[in-house]
C-alpha cells in the first residue's frame, strides 16, 4: 500500500521545509518536494493544497473497555469504538482501568487493546487500576517484562475517597517494581497516578521522591488541573523535573483550570516543556459529589475533547502550533517510550492527521491506512452498526445529570 501526500504544510511537530510525504505500508518512507509515485505502483495521491499535516495524536489515558460504576451497575460506561478515536485524530491510545476493576479486568483491558490494534490503531495498556494490586501476574515487573502491551502501572488512585488508600510503602514497592520491570522489559515503566480532590494531593509522591532513590521521572500524575491547589503543586512538581498530565474536556471546571487556559499560563511562564502532556480520560465516568460525599451527578468522558482543547489553546491564546502540539505527540511518545510515534520522520509509523485551515480534523491515517476522509470515517470497528449511531456517540458532550450541557 503506497500513499503520496502532496502540498502539505508539515509540522513534525516543528515546521518542515518539505511539503510531500510518501507512505509505504505502515511507515513513512520519504519526505521531500515534488515527490511522485513510481510508474509501476498503483497508489493513492492526496493533494492537501497547503493544509496542515501533523503527527497522529497520542491519548495516554482512555478507558477503552469502559469505566464508571460509581452509581451502580447501570452507570458502567461503554467500551470505546474505533471511529470515536480516529475522528478525534487519535492513532495511538493507552488504555486503563478506573474505579471498577472488578467487573472490568486486566484481561478484558488487554483483549480490548488487541481488538483496537486489529482494527488499525496502536494500543498499549497500564497494569493496575485505582487499586494498585490489579495486575495480570503476581507483580508489576512480570507484567512489564512478559506482556508487550503493558508499558506501566495505572491509573493508581491517591488522594481520592475511591482509592484503595495505599500506604507510602505500597506505593514505593509499586514504583520500584515499575522501574525494574521497565528496565528489564525495555519500557518506560511509568506509574500513572490518578489524583483526586483529597487534601494530601501530590504529597505521597513528593515524599517517595524525597526519601527514596526512585527518580521523579518515574511518575506521571494526571488530573493535575482539577483543583487550583493541585495545579499549584503540579507546577512545582514540573519545575522540580517531574511530568504533569492535564485532563481535557472538564467544562464544569473553573475557567482558569481548563486545559486551554492552563497551557497558555504555562507557555507565558516558560514552563510548557517536554514534560507536559494532555489526555482525554475518554469513556471514563464523571461522577460529581457534594460536600457530604454523596453522588449528585454522573457523566461520561469523550475522546474528542483532546484536540478540541489543544486547538482552542492555539486559536484563542495564539500559542504556536509547534509549541502546543507536542503535548499530544512527541511528549507522550518520549515519556512512555513509544518507538516510531509522535513525530513525522522517515521510518516512523504512518500516523498522520491532516487539518483544515481553521485547524479542524479533515483526514487521519493510522499505520499508513486512511481512517478518516473529509471528516468522516471510512473504516469502522466490527460492531459499529451505523454512521448515525457513531456520530451520536462521538459528539456526546460530558453530560452531567440535571445539567444542560449546552
Amino acid at each position: 500500500m503506497w500513499s503520496l501526500i502532496k502540498n502539505a504544510k508539515i509540522f513534525a511537530p516543528e515546521p518542515l521545509e518539505e511539503h510531500d510525504l510518501l507512505i509505504v505500508g505502515n511507515h513513512i518512507a520519504a519526505l521531500g518536494n515534488d515527490l511522485s509515485l513510481p510508474s509501476y505502483i498503483k497508489g493513492q495521491v492526496y493533494d492537501l493544497d497547503g493544509k496542515y499535516l501533523v503527527p497522529g495524536f497520542i491519548d495516554a489515558h482512555v478507558h477503552i473497555c469502559g469505566g464508571g460504576g460509581e452509581a451502580g451497575p447501570s452507570s458502567r460506561t461503554p467500551e470505546v469504538q474505533l471511529s470515536q478515536l480516529t475522528r478525534a485524530g487519535i492513532t495511538t491510545v493507552v488504555g486503563c482501568l478506573g474505579t471498577d476493576s472488578l467487573s472490568r479486568s486486566m484481561e478484558g483491558l488487554l483483549v480490548k487493546a488487541n481488538a483496537l490494534e486489529e482494527e488499525g490503531l496502536t494500543c498499549y495498556v497500564y497494569s493496575g487500576g485505582y487499586q494498585a494490586d490489579r495486575m495480570l501476574f503476581d507483580n508489576l515487573s512480570k507484567d512489564l517484562v512478559l506482556i508487550d502491551k503493558v508499558i506501566g502501572a495505572g491509573e493508581i488512585a491517591i488522594s481520592d475517597h475511591r482509592s484503595a488508600q495505599p500506604q507510602i510503602s505500597e506505593l514505593e514497592r509499586l514504583a520500584a517494581g515499575a522501574r525494574v520491570g521497565g528496565m528489564l522489559g525495555h519500557k518506560a515503566g511509568i506509574v500513572h497516578i490518578h489524583l483526586g480532590e483529597g487534601k494530601r494531593g501530590l504529597s505521597p509522591i513528593r515524599r517517595i521522591v524525597a526519601e527514596t532513590e526512585i527518580p521523579i521521572t518515574q511518575f506521571m500524575p494526571t488530573h493535575i488541573n482539577r483543583k487550583e491547589k493541585l495545579l499549584e503543586e503540579g507546577v512545582e512538581f514540573l519545575i522540580a523535573g517531574g511530568t504533569i498530565d492535564l485532563t481535557a474536556g472538564c467544562d464544569d471546571f473553573e475557567p482558569h483550570l481548563r486545559v486551554p487556559f492552563v497551557l497558555n499560563t504555562l507557555y507565558e511562564q516558560g514552563l510548557l516543556n517536554d514534560r507536559v502532556t494532555v489526555t482525554s480520560d475518554g469513556n471514563g465516568s464523571l461522577p460529581q459529589y457534594n460536600e457530604a460525599g454523596a453522588l449528585v451527578g454522573m457523566g461520561i468522558g469523550s475522546v474528542h475533547v483532546l484536540w478540541r482543547d489543544v486547538r482552542e489553546a492555539i486559536v484563542q491564546y495564539k500559542i504556536p502550533l509547534e509549541t502546543v502540539l507536542p503535548t499530544i505527540t512527541t511528549n507522550p511518545a518520549r515519556i512512555l517510550h513509544l518507538k516510531g510515534k509522535g513525530m513525522i520522520r522517515q521510518g516512523y509509523d504512518g500516523d498522520l492527521v491532516a487539518l483544515t485551515d481553521d485547524l479542524r480534523i479533515d483526514k487521519v491515517w493510522a499505520r499508513g491506512k486512511l481512517m478518516i476522509r473529509d471528516r468522516m470515517p471510512v473504516v469502522f470497528g466490527m460492531f459499529e452498526t451505523s454512521l448515525a449511531s457513531h456520530l451520536q456517540t462521538v459528539e456526546t458532550p460530558r453530560l452531567v445529570k440535571g445539567k444542560d450541557p449546552f
